[in-house]
This record gives C-alpha cells, structure tokens and sequence, in this order.
C-alpha cells in the first residue's frame, strides 16, 4: 500500500549559522533517524519524535530544507505538510528535519492574532502601524494580497513578502506588521466582494435556464448572508441516472478561497470506472445540516427510483441523513476513512509498521468475498491487537466488507472519487464563489465533451477497460473443468472448486461476479460451455452504449457570469464575514 519509504535524518540541540553565500548550515546536536512514508500520520511522526528526544509535544517545530534551497526553511504542522515534504524528497533516499524548541509566550502579553515566533523576547515592543493604502482589484478577481501568505524565514521576525505587498506597505515590515496588514485589506475586500454574492441569484437563474435540467439553489442565513450554494448538471436527463451504476460517493473537501468552508461533492463512476460529477455544493463547514440539505437537493436532482448504494464517511449525521432521505438505500463506508479512524484511536499504541501491518489486514478483511476470508483477516490483526480486533469488529463490517455488505458497489472501497474531482478544478479554490462556480462548469462541460467524442472511436461492445478486465478473466479459462450438475447449476474446477447458477443472474460461489458486474472465469467456463455470449452476461453499465449515454447531453456556456444585477434591499445577498485564520500564517508552496 505505502510508496518506498523515505529516511529522515533527525536532528536537535544544534544551531543553525549562516554561511558567506546566505546559505544556512546546522552544526551540532544530535541525530536520529525514522522511516517515513505516505501512510504515516503527522501526529504519530510528532509522538515518534518525542520519545526520540524527550521532547514535549507543544514547545517543538519541525523544519526541512526544499531540495536545493537552503536559504528558507519550511515548517511542517499537519499530515499536508508532511505529504508535500515527501513529494519533494521523492528522488532522494534520505531527508533531514531539524527539531526546533519554541518558548512558550504568556497568552496575555499580545493581543495580536498571530503567535510569536521562538526569538521574540517578551520585553520586545511591536511597532505602530498606520492604516495602509490598499487598492482592491476587480471583484470578480482574486486579490494577490489573499492569495500571497506571509512566511517565516529561519524562525525570526524576517518575512518573505510578496511584490505587490513590498511597493505597498514597504520591504521591512515585520511578521506582525505584515499579518495585521493582511487584515485590514481583508475588510477593505469585505465591501467588494459583497457585490460578488449579490449575482448568485441572476447565476443560479442562468445555470437553469441555459442547461434545462438542471439543478441550481442557494440558501441564506436570517440575516441574509450567504450559506450554502448547490449545483447539479442535468443529472436525471441522461448522465448519473441513464449512463452510471446505482452507486454514488460522497466527500468534502476544505476550500482554500477567502471565506474558507467546504465544497461537499457526489459522483458517480461511469462505465469506463471514470469519475462521473453528478453534483457539488460550497457551504460553509462540513456538519450535519449541510449533508442533510446537501442530500435533499441531491434527492431532487437524481430524482431516480432504484435502490442507490452510497459510499462515505461513517460520521453519525450523514449516515443517519442517508437512510432518512434515500429510503432503502445501502451506506457503504469508505474504508480509508474507517482505517484513518483505527489508527487515531490506537494513536501512540503502536509503531508506525505495526500499524501499517493492521490497516493492511483491514483492506484484506473489507476485500474478502467470503465470510471465512474475513475472518482469517481479522483474526490475523487479533494476534497483533486485541485492542485493534474489537474496534474492527465493533464497526459495524455489514457496512463495509465485500462478504456482509447487502448493497452493489462493484467492489468500490472508497469515497476518494471526490478527490479526483476536486484535483480537476482545484486552481479556482481562490476565486469568488461565482467565477469559481463558473470555472468549475467549464470543466465539467469539457470533460463531458472530450469523453464523449472519445467514445465515438470505441469500436468494442464493452468500455475500454472493461475490456481488458474481461479478458484477463477470459485467459483463466482454459485451466477450469467445467461439470453439469442440472440444467442450470455448473461445477467448475481449478485452483477452487465453485458453484453457478445460471437461473441467478450473477451468482457464482467465488462472488467475483456479484462484486463486479463482470463474468468472473468460473461464470466464462460456464457460458463458454453451452455456446453462449459472455457480452450478454456483463453489467448493462459496462457497455459503450451506456457510457455514451452518459455523455450524451452537454453542459451549456452561462453569458454574462460577471455581470452586475441590482437586487431591491428585501432581495440583497450578503457575504460572509471575512475573518483572519488564527495563528501563524502558512507558506503557500
């Protein structure tokens, strides 16, 4: 599961000096070194690091030099950074970190929004600061001061300001001169972008009107600010409904835009098991009244009357939305949610192979078709942990293993489908939420037209990798006895012996079938031996008849995104309230 692990050479108690050409040097200290990989959580890096050096949890800093940049360094504070850390590494056996000890600061000494860095002394004095002059751009664009972040270089007062920040407020501007800056062009942006929001109404209105079918609404608070936007292209006319599986998944993911909040997003697999966007939201956190709306425009938007099966996080309210609003729908969890779940609640328990030895034990168990499967798999993870054995078996696995769950999910474990939309649109997480939306739109409308003129060149009955997952089933055959046992129920030979019925539509003793929608070999052996057609015995789904429905329709040009609509005072949409993030602003990389 995990990528080729990194060394991390982990240094303490040394200094950093500064060397003739800029360049910063670590002398001294002492050195440890830990494997890292891209399944290691930050919190069990910090806690594998404590014991290492002794160190307490809330005075230390973990810092890294960018390959081939040792002038600044990068401070690393949650499972991102470290990722991204990774990523920068990956060409390299080892990495270094330097453990730095911060001090603590009487929380009453500063009423400043940002924390101190470990040099400020508590007898320093910050500086007044004059109002400054701040030039807003273009509403419907985003402002650089917003997207710029202030970083602290070596752990000093130093900043790394951008340009634009430097002509306006000056090159020395210290860290907290710099953040309180940030601040007051950030209210200054308050008043424009309040225009932004007062065109969701003509935008949503135009999204419907042009793509018939559709599905756009907001909701606003009492006081008129703006609450949550959802949008949904024509799902019901062709797309989700006609050309996908009964399956949707459903993720969040945190925005990086102004006023923060979360873009909630259900989508479906197509027939080529490619991410089909079936609808998304921005709200403004992810809790249980957001999902519970979400679901109900989804309801509206789908309008479909089969049982559908959902796969997503276990969290208490949406699992209890789901059930309420899709009634006779299936809930399957997302298993990367359920193991990140496991290892927080052994957090500090167990070394990070132990753990890693668990979860992959856990993926086994969800995998397994059979129930005896399942149960050698987790009886493997009870000779590690007793602990860990009744949590896994406390969770409720009618919900998430292959061989209880009663819902079709084709063997989808996990609710990452979000993810992979959101890595198609993630450069307009910046903008105001309707140039977002729109920028959004523009993507989907060419995903669906780029997918749909690739499909006119399919010449096989069935998807592209669908194909291919059939013949490699198809390949097993020659090796399977095939024995009547009635008219309809097979014997087949192999490597196991299993059982079809021909009379149950996808019922093979193996459940390669039942979990697919595709002939598993022993099902192939079966049809091949009384000279019928494996085509007519895969999923309808599957078809590049079906995925060509599922294109079929095209997501419509919104004209005049930026114009400008004058509400009466009754119909005003207010933003939301601009805040400055506590504490320490974050390099942008």
């Amino acid at each position: 599961m995990a990528t080729k692990g990194l060394i991390v050479i982990c240094q303490s108690g040394g200094e950093f000096e500064t060397e003739k050409d800029g360049s910063l040097s670590y002398r001294g200290g002492d050195a440890h070194a830990i494997e890292v990989d891209d399944q290691m959580m930050f919190d069990d890096f910090k806690t594998e690091l404590t014991e290492m050096f002794g160190f307490s949890v809330s005075t230390m800093s973990i810092k890294y030099f960018v390959p081939g940049n040792r002038n600044t360094l990068i401070t690393v504070s949650d499972d991102e950074d470290l990722k991204r850390m990774l990523k920068f590494h990956v060409d390299s056996i080892t990495a270094y970190v330097y453990i730095v000890m911060e001090e603590i600061v009487a929380p009453d000494v500063s009423n400043m929004t940002a924390s101190r860095s470990s040099r400020t002394t508590l007898s320093e004095e910050v500086p007044p600061l004059d109002q400054p002059r701040v030039v807003v751009n273009d509403c419907i664009q985003p402002n650089s001061l917003l997207a710029a972040s202030v970083d602290i270089v070596d752990d000093t007062n130093q900043i790394d300001l951008p340009p634009d920040i430097k002509r306006e407020y000056g090159m020395d501007l210290n860290y907290h001169q710099a953040w309180r800056a940030k601040e007051i062009a950030m209210e200054q942006l308050q008043g424009s972008y309040k225009d932004v929001y007062s065109q969701l109404p003509f935008f949503c209105d135009m999204i419907t009107e042009t793509n018939p079918g559709s599905l756009a609404t907001f909701a606003t608070k009492e006081d008129s600010t703006f609450h949550r936007l959802f949008i949904s292209f024509h799902a019901s006319w062709s797309g989700f409904v006609q050309g996908c599986r009964p399956l949707l998944f459903l993720d969040s993911t945190p925005l990086k835009s102004k006023y923060q909040g979360m873009l909630l997003t259900a989508t479906a697999a197509d027939g080529d098991d490619s991410v089909f966007p079936v609808a998304f939201a921005v709200v403004d956190a992810e809790n249980n009244d957001n999902w519970h709306w979400f679901l109900l425009q989804l309801k509206s938007a789908v309008s479909t009357s089969c049982s559908l099966t959902f796969i997503a996080a276990r969290q208490k309210g949406l699992r209890e939305s789901i059930l309420e609003i899709f009634k006779g729908s299936y809930h399957g969890y997302c298993l990367r949610y359920l193991a990140e779940e496991l290892v927080r609640d052994l957090k500090g328990k167990f070394s990070h192979e132990v753990k890693s030895t668990m979860i992959e034990y856990l993926y086994q168990a969800a995998s397994a078709p059979k129930p005896e499967y399942f149960r050698t798999s987790v009886e493997s993870i009870k000779g590690i942990s007793l602990e860990a054995y009744n949590w896994i078996m406390q969770s409720e696995p009618q919900n998430w293993a292959n061989s209880f769950f009663q819902g079709a999910r084709y063997n989808h474990m996990t609710s990452n489908f979000g993810e992979h939309f959101y890595s198609r649109v993630s450069d307009a997480h910046e903008l105001p939420i309707t140039r977002m939306v729109d920028v959004i739109r523009g993507k989907i409308m060419e995903l669906i037209y780029t997918r749909r003129a690739d499909s006119d060149h399919w010449l096989t009955r069935l998807t592209p990798s669908m194909e291919e997952k059939l013949e490699k089933e198809s390949l097993k055959v020659c090796s399977l006895l095939v024995l009547p046992t009635t008219d309809s129920i097979f014997e087949v030979q192999g490597e196991s012996t299993e059982v079809i019925d021909m009379d149950r539509c996808w019922d093979c003793s193996c459940k390669g079938w039942q979990l697919t929608g595709l002939p598993c070999c022993h099902a192939i052996a079966v049809i091949n031996s009384n000279g019928l057609n494996p085509y007519d015995y895969c999923s309808r789904y599957f078809t590049t008849e079906r995925y060509r429905l599922t294109y079929a329709k095209s997501v419509q040009p919104i004209p005049d995104v930026g114009r400008s609509v004058q509400k009466d005072s009754s119909q005003a949409l207010v933003s939301p309230p601009t805040r400055c993030p506590p504490g320490r602003p974050k390099r942008k990389l």
